[in-house]
């Protein structure tokens, strides 16, 4: 019995001690759970609650500015370009000489032309004072001849004689009439010669290119040296009454409408205008399945046809989450925000950014709306840190 006692004393009891020790029964005993720690507190930041805003969605659509009546000028001469008075953007006057042809071909012309007048104003005068003469001979044989048809009617000459009066009679006549031919070819020659003269002028008039209408040089065609021929321009001018044209997609066939204002920014020049639509194609292009449109704007110095820009149609209405700019914290490649719970804790909050809209930006996903953020001097808050 003793042994028993002893044995339990000796070697039972301690090893019950050691398994209560190892179990920590015989040591003060922690509560599971977080420990806590106080937040670190920083302060200087902005917050708000970000709310759903609801935007207008525009359909954006590039364009070009046209004059609504363009002039291919050209010539009807085939000549050198001498000089051209213009250059592309130049605003020009009715009449104003564009370019200047080498019309020396049509000066020789024009001067050969007035010789030839002038050698058949000589030779009529000569036909005509031979005329006189001729005519005088003529009449002077036919009343010589009616004198001598009397006095053979009272047989006091011979047939012989009258008959040999009646021959100078007609040769007299002869002359005549031949002048007077020559007198009309001379007519003819001379009314040929006046509308070659004339034709020679209008063509030398060609040679002298001028501006149809008040507007604006579009694009020149040629150089000097160039030979412009008849029918191909050497410039396009296109007048004042401007007109911004643009092929708009089919689905917004319903959204623009004639009559409806629109501004039309000009991206050359940096400036908007408001504009009038003047005209609508009803038809849709099956190739690009695109309408036409045409926008009457006003002429502003500097806007000139051919000039690029873009006009905005309001497409539809959406609701969005928008941050600042200044609310968007870069971590490597990703972008995130600091969100405030209701004890004031900071949170690093990864987010999904769309497009920048007024310089703020679209949260496509992350953070709901009701959600405060710090929208300022996000360089002082960290994640956990507290806000006062």
């Amino acid at each position: 019995m003793a042994g028993l006692v002893r044995f339990a004393l000796f070697f039972l009891l301690p090893v019950f001690v050691l398994i209560l020790w190892m179990g920590g029964y015989l040591t003060p005993r922690v509560e599971p759970g977080y420990a806590e720690t106080e937040a670190n507190i920083v302060t200087g930041l902005k917050t708000a609650v970000v709310e759903k805003v609801v935007l207008k969605s525009d359909y954006e659509v590039d364009g070009t500015v046209t004059s609504n009546n363009n002039a291919k000028v050209s010539t009807k001469l085939m000549a050198k370009i001498l000089d051209i008075k213009v250059k592309e953007g130049d605003t020009v006057k009715k009449g104003q000489l564009i370019a200047v042809l080498d019309d020396s071909d049509i000066k020789q012309n024009i001067k050969e032309a007035k010789a030839v007048l002038e050698e058949l104003s000589k030779a009529r005068e000569e036909a005509l004072a031979g005329r006189e003469a001729a005519k005088a001979g003529y009449e002077f044989a036919k009343r010589t001849y009616e004198r001598f048809m009397n006095l053979y009617k009272d047989n006091a000459v011979s047939k012989q004689q009258l008959e040999e009066i009646e021959t100078k009679m007609i040769g007299a006549k002869a002359q005549l009439d031949m002048i007077d031919a020559k007198l009309k070819q001379i007519d003819a020659k001379e009314k040929q010669v006046k509308a070659k003269l004339k034709y020679a002028k209008i063509m030398q008039g060609y040679a002298y290119v001028r501006s149809p209408f008040d507007g604006i040089v579009i694009k020149k065609m040629n150089d000097i040296g160039d030979m412009a021929a008849p029918g191909m321009p050497i410039v396009i001018i296109g007048d004042k009454d401007l007109r911004f044209m643009a092929q708009i997609d089919e689905k917004l066939i319903g959204n623009i409408h004639v009559g409806d204002q629109i501004d039309v920014f000009i991206e050359t020049v940096g400036k908007k205008v408001k504009g009038t639509v003047v005209e609508k194609s009803k038809s849709v292009d099956p190739m690009n399945r695109s309408f036409t449109v045409k926008i009457k704007i006003p002429y502003i110095n500097g806007i000139t046809p051919g000039m690029y820009g873009k006009i905005k149609i309001p497409y539809r209405s959406e609701e969005k989450i928008l941050i600042p700019e200044s609310a968007v914290v870069k971590w490597g490649q990703l972008r995130a925000v600091y969100t405030v719970d209701k004890e004031g804790i900071l949170h690093l909050t990864f987010v999904k950014l769309g497009d920048r809209i007024d310089g703020k930006y679209e949260v496509v996903s992350g953070i709901d709306p009701g959600t405060e953020i710090v929208v300022a001097n996000t360089e002082k808050a960290c994640d956990g840190c507290k806000i006062r």
